[in-house]
């Protein structure tokens, strides 16, 4: 296969899957792991994907929530730095905090079992699993369980978190806009998020 031919293999098909490891596209096109690799990088410069860890994503599908298995395994090593940074900066002995569901705030977890008193509130359903696994005081929301992202959502998970007081909050999101806001393709999940940010300003004006 010539290399203009693998390259347009493979943007069409990490478009029509929306992201995918390096493995699949090795299959699909018969090539090492090295020649994929580069052929990533130039992808990526010419603006047709973005790379991810282990693979790479479309440009054209960011609206969609990926599958959280998937998500587990991608930026494991940025997420676990951030995750280490918000543990060790943000949080106290006696916090009551919430992580949002999602697959940084759930590399939170093992830098939090070694705080003392702490209460962890989340919609996230393997935060909570997580969290009870290390021995942490969990309180997991009430709702409607998404398949791809394992966050709980609607009107009960909405109304409990409302009569919660909160130390802080951790919350993910999907992208940054070029005016500093936050976006998340799930409207139910940015019900949360949206609940959370003004319960964090009201706490700090």
């Amino acid at each position: 296969m010539l290399t203009e031919e693998r390259q347009q293999a493979i943007a069409s098909y990490i478009n029509n899957h929306s992201i995918c490891r390096v493995n699949e596209l090795c299959k699909l096109t018969k090539s090492s792991e090295s020649t994929i690799r580069r052929d990533l990088i130039e992808l990526e410069k010419r603006g047709v994907i973005v790379r991810v860890h282990g693979g790479a994503r479309s440009l054209q599908d960011y609206s969609r929530d990926v599958e959280q298995q998937v998500r587990f395994n991608l930026n494991v090593d940025k997420k676990r730095e951030i995750a280490r940074f918000a543990v060790i900066n943000h949080i106290t002995r006696g916090d009551h905090i919430f992580l949002d569901a999602g697959t940084t705030t759930y590399e939170m977890v093992s830098f939090l079992r070694e705080i003392k008193d702490l209460h962890v509130l989340t919609n996230g359903v393997d935060i909570a699993l997580a969290c009870l696994e290390n021995g942490i005081q969990t309180r997991l929301l009430g709702g409607e369980a998404k398949i791809e992202t394992h966050a709980v959502v609607g009107n009960t998970a909405m109304k409990q978190l409302q009569e919660m007081n909160l130390s802080v909050s951790f919350i993910g999101a999907n992208g940054l806009i070029a005016e500093g806001q936050f976006t998340t393709p799930d409207p139910a999940e940015a019900g949360i998020k949206r609940l959370l940010l003004n319960k964090q300003k009201k706490l700090l004006s």
